[in-house]
């Protein structure tokens, strides 16, 4: 779980795609588990944000991936 959130700390502000997370923390041969994502996020939400199912900073782009917020 940290190193997703690594991941989206070193591209704040910026969509990160399903397949870039998933390469980037579970290794290339995982790029078609999108499952992996949605459930690491949602256990990241929980711990990190007031209330995880509004998210203010772990932002959900439907279709494409996640942003961290950058305010």
């Amino acid at each position: 779980m940290n190193e997703l959130l690594t991941t989206l700390v070193r591209h704040a502000g910026r969509v990160v795609t399903h397949q870039q997370l998933l390469r980037e923390v579970w290794g290339p041969a995982h790029t078609d588990q999108a499952h992996y994502v949605r459930v690491y996020m949602a256990h990241l939400r929980h711990k990190l944000e007031a209330e995880p199912a509004r998210p203010r900073y772990l932002l959900t782009e439907p279709g494409v991936g996640y942003r961290l917020a950058a305010d």
